[in-house]
Order: structure tokens, then C-alpha cells, then sequence
């Protein structure tokens, strides 16, 4: 048994925590990396690496600074494990790294693209900032499944012993250039 201790929604121009509207749009095309700055300067937070993630981290990131709120992210937390989901894994990123290789005459692969071609860059990167040393996953489904993430989450707390778990889907679709965000972050112990 869990219970969730907060939790937001990301969708193309509106963020909510906990229900309540954190940041809307003003009204103007959703542009995704324009959307991603803009929560991420509301948030006034100070993390350089921001600025090289890609949109799957941007939009996980963000996600969880929002959840985890005034975590202490100084101290190393080794029961506290991460899972995430989504359906296109890191296609935004393949796909901007694949260009940099497949001109013959012009081969330059870039690292900096290369090293977003895994999804589980996202945990990592959420892990390093809040020293988050316990269990993390990232599994890939066709859709958003609440019993995947339920089953997920109670696993890590039983299986794994994680005290905590941040869990989420996060979703960049490389085709239409939107995005998908529903994390939450889980406390074990009983209702």
C-alpha cells in the first residue's frame, strides 16, 4: 500500500499540481521547447544541466520538481526509487541524432544528441539531481496504463523496498511535436 504525497499533469500549454492550475498558457501556438522554458522559469529554479537535456528530461524534470517540491536534494536517499513510462521512448532524440549520421559525406555523430538516445536519460538525470540512489525503471507500453504504474509503484515498495517512489508517464511525441506528463510522488505505508 501507498499513498500518493503530491502529484502534476503536463499537457501542451497547462500545468497542474495537485489539482490546481500551476501555470497556463497565454494563448499563443504551442511551441514544446518555448512551453518547457517557460514552466521551467516559473519554477526559478538554478540547474545548469537544464539547458542540454532534451524534451523527454525537460518534461520529467520539471515534473519533479513540481512533485517533490521542498525535497531535500542535498542528502543521498537510497529509499527512494524512480519509474517511468511512455510510448515513444527517446524518438525525439533518435530521430536529431540520426540526422547527424546518416549523410556519408557530412558523418559528424553528435554526442550531445547521442547521449539522450536512451529514455532512462530522464531518471537518471532526476536521480543525480536530488540524489536519488535507490531503484529506478523506465519501461515503455503502447499507452498510459494506471494498473502498469499502480503495479509498478507497489513493486517497488514490496519487492525493492523503496520508502518513496516517483512515478510517472512521460511522454514527447516526436511526429506531432507534443507532450504527456502525469507524475506522481508515493509514500508506502497504509492510506
Amino acid at each position: 500500500m501507498y499513498r500518493i504525497k503530491s502529484y502534476c499533469r503536463i499537457v501542451p500549454g497547462r500545468v497542474l499540481l495537485n489539482g490546481e492550475t500551476y501555470l497556463e498558457a497565454d494563448g499563443k501556438p504551442f511551441v514544446m521547447h518555448d512551453f518547457l522554458s517557460a514552466v521551467y522559469a516559473r519554477l526559478r529554479v538554478e540547474y545548469r544541466r537544464f539547458y542540454k537535456m532534451d524534451a523527454l528530461s525537460k518534461l520529467g524534470f520539471l515534473a519533479s520538481e513540481l512533485v517533490l517540491g521542498d525535497v531535500d536534494r542535498t542528502s543521498p536517499k537510497e529509499d527512494t526509487g524512480i519509474v517511468f513510462f511512455n510510448r515513444s521512448a527517446s524518438l525525439e532524440t533518435d530521430r536529431r541524432y540520426q540526422r547527424t549520421v546518416q549523410d556519408k559525406n557530412n558523418f559528424y555523430p553528435s554526442p550531445s544528441d547521442f547521449v539522450y538516445t536512451l529514455p532512462n536519460i530522464v531518471t537518471g538525470e532526476i536521480a543525480i539531481r536530488n540524489r536519488i540512489h535507490g531503484e529506478t525503471a523506465f519501461y515503455v507500453l503502447p499507452a498510459f496504463r494506471s494498473d502498469s504504474l499502480r503495479a509498478a509503484v507497489e513493486d517497488m515498495i514490496r519487492i525493492a523496498g523503496m520508502r518513496y517512489v516517483l512515478a510517472g508517464w512521460t511522454e514527447v511525441d516526436a511526429f506531432s511535436g507534443t507532450l504527456d506528463c502525469r507524475m506522481t510522488f508515493c509514500e508506502a505505508g497504509r492510506l
